[in-house]
């Protein structure tokens, strides 16, 4: 499924879901995953809101760096709705960078950028989207189904604010075909 943002689109939070929505005009309606108490204010108290050029910039800018990663295209639009809703919404975060290993590689992410973390405990690499750069640490969105960690399990779309050092570039693999093994 692909959808297309466009002038009809509006944003309005939903008391009962506890949760910023987004009515795509067409009968369906996008609820992101964040509940109130990790929005702003303004979020929390809009009544309706349109889907701006801004909004639309952004989702197109994380909806293409996900395609460097294997996710069905429903969850890829999901992921970048999230992403919008987390840079336009979402309260500051302190960063939880104890989770992960040091690599000193990443100097600042790009915005919208598919990258990695290796979980400190287990050396398991998760992949992540970054929403907002900071200058020493970057809002990030889970970009895979689960990640567990020693203390918690982080779910789709999970925010974390990761310092910059702890993240790397994420380095799509090479899709090897039958002629790669020809002798």
């Amino acid at each position: 499924m692909k959808i297309k943002p466009d002038d009809q689109w509006r944003w309005y939070f939903d008391p009962e879901h506890s949760r910023v929505m987004l009515d795509l005009a067409n009968g369906m309606v996008f609820r992101s995953r964040f509940p109130a108490k990790m929005l702003i204010d303004f979020a929390v108290t809009m009544k309706e809101m349109s889907f701006s050029v801004d909004d639309a910039a952004l989702y197109y800018a994380f909806e293409e760096h996900s395609r460097h990663i294997n996710i069905a295209p429903a969850l890829r639009a999901e992921l970048a709705l999230n992403g919008v809703v987390a840079f336009r919404f979402m309260k500051p975060q302190m960063p939880k960078s104890w989770y992960f290993s040091s690599f000193s590689l990443m100097a600042k992410p790009e915005h919208g950028e598919i990258v990695q973390a290796r979980v400190q405990d287990s050396g398991v690499e998760a992949l992540f989207m970054v929403v907002e750069v900071g200058n020493n640490a970057s809002l990030c969105l889970l970009a895979q189904e689960k990640l567990e960690l020693n203390d918690k399990v982080m779910d789709f779309c999970t925010p974390i604010k990761v310092m910059n050092d702890r993240l790397m570039p994420y380095i799509e693999p090479i899709q090897k075909t039958i002629y790669d093994y020809a002798i």
